[in-house]
């Protein structure tokens, strides 16, 4: 596309590539001076030109100019970003129904769940988030929970071409503060719950809700939102009065009220209460967060005007969504569960379930670590919810980056209460010795990773088999 194209000056440059990071290697590329949190997208103006760009965009006086190269000044080079990039794409987030969701726990489950009914209600839907970019054939890892903006237009891009009719996408809270989507429509969204997490970036829980929100602030007034109103934060949400709100919940009062709970070890049974009218609703989601979840499917599906004849059927056997609160059976007598949840409030939701499926005369067994270079504030928070829940705890390794996992374990070891812990360093060794120790009627309960294939080095991502793949090798006796 040409430069006259994408900007109001005189010039037939042709343009290939947005382009983010100057180190691309690439032909024809546009350049954008991003400033970030530690690096300012100026001062490697040349970076960019030695690797291939014609063109920088800067709203800052630069160091040096090069003869050849256009040099377009703007008031602000992120506000550009994302108008060029809508034009460079053509607006794809306009050509499907974008369904998105935010809060601390839930987003994956949610929008795999929406996205997988849907195909089942035969619209040909995406899924774009935590665990993966998923449409029609296409199975790959994103770089991040939500993707930069070039690379989720691009994407997005490729979606509309492929003939996909609406797209389920995760937003992270860095995603909306770093304006990775601000250049995306929505139809709309939904809120799950607000915890510790990520304070590393935030600060703050208020800094954190603040986040969230700038999605709902930005929505059209066309579109619909679905809250969680058991949750503090979506109480906070709920008294903004945006249009077309919904709500759902199992202690409050709701639009989508979940009563009468029967949880059991293999599937949940629950009434809805929508409008003053009842409907049963029986599903192979376990576990009372996982109602939550439930309900917010519900909502989104109903009032995009699905009814509740064809929604509720679909519950009953709906696809496990990838390392949350997954099952290992290779016919032992004991329970084995791998779960993503790496924050006290997930951790703790997890536990609550598994105790309650776990005899009493029995014990619940976790492996667990935390992240390197991350939250450093949940960590004995962590290490307080595992010894108080559980039996027996034993901390590992997580993605430890640039941080010695002995000096994350200490910071995990001031919050413990008791001493019913242990320290394992590797992580295939802490998943094995707690599969050893367990007896008949225990369960194990392996937390933190769920279903990814890596683990994060100080060099970057080294492979990891997965917790599942490994509990199985161990229970099989081929580890």
């Amino acid at each position: 596309m040409k430069l006259n194209r994408l900007f109001g000056i005189d010039s037939e440059k042709e343009i290939s590539h947005l382009i983010l990071d100057s180190r691309t290697q690439t032909e024809q590329g546009l350049f954008f001076c991003l400033e970030g949190l530690t690096v300012d997208g100026h001062k490697y103006t040349q970076s960019a030109i030695d690797n291939g760009c014609v063109a920088i965009v800067h709203h800052k006086e630069l160091d040096s100019y090069q003869e050849g190269i256009e040099y377009i000044l703007v008031d602000d080079t992120m506000d550009e970003l994302h108008r060029v990039s809508n034009v460079f794409f053509d607006t794809p987030s306009r050509k499907m129904v974008m369904n998105t969701i935010t809060g601390t726990n839930g987003k994956s489950t949610v929008m795999k769940t929406l996205r997988n009914i849907l195909l089942r209600l035969g619209v040909n839907a995406g899924y774009i988030g935590t665990i993966s970019v998923e449409y029609n054939d296409y199975i790959f890892s994103p770089s991040l929970t939500t993707p930069d903006i070039v690379e989720l237009q691009g994407i997005l891009n490729d979606m509309v071409n492929e003939g996909v009719e609406e797209v389920c996408l995760e937003v992270s809270s860095q995603g909306l503060s770093l304006r990775r989507v601000d250049a995306i429509h929505f139809d709309d969204a939904s809120f799950t719950n607000l915890s510790h997490d990520h304070l590393d970036y935030h600060k703050s829980m208020e800094e954190y809700f603040k986040a969230k929100k700038i999605l709902f602030d930005r929505l059209d007034d066309e579109a619909f939102t679905i809250i969680n109103a058991d949750d503090e934060y979506g109480r906070r949400l709920i008294e903004e009065g945006y249009p077309h709100l919904k709500t759902y919940g199992i202690a409050q009062s709701a639009d989508y009220r979940a009563k009468d709970l029967v949880i059991g070890e293999f599937g949940t049974q629950f009434t809805l209460v929508h409008e003053g009218q009842e409907y049963p609703v029986e599903t192979n989601f376990i576990a009372d967060f996982n109602v939550y979840n439930v309900l917010n499917v519900i909502a989104i599906l109903h009032e995009k005007g699905y009814g509740f004849d064809r929604i509720l059927p679909e519950l009953v056997d709906i696809e496990h969504v990838d390392g949350r609160l997954n099952r290992v059976d290779e016919g032992q007598d004991f329970k084995v569960f791998v779960d993503f949840g790496h924050a006290p409030d997930s951790m703790a939701n997890v536990f609550k379930y598994v105790r309650s499926i776990t005899p009493k005369e029995n014990k619940m067994i976790c492996v667990f670590g935390a992240a390197g270079a991350r939250d450093t504030l949940k960590r004995p928070k962590m290490g307080k919810v595992a010894t108080e829940m559980c039996d027996h705890v034993i901390i590992t390794e997580h993605d430890n980056r640039n941080e010695e996992v002995v000096d994350i374990t200490k910071d995990i070891v001031s919050g413990v209460v008791g001493d019913n812990w242990e320290f394992v360093p590797i992580r295939i060794d802490a998943i094995r010795k707690a599969i050893e120790m367990a007896q008949p009627g225990d369960s194990v309960v392996l937390n933190g990773k769920g279903e990814e294939k890596f683990i994060y080095r100080a060099f970057g991502k080294e492979d990891w088999m997965g917790d599942e793949v490994a509990a199985s090798k161990i229970l099989k006796g081929e580890l």
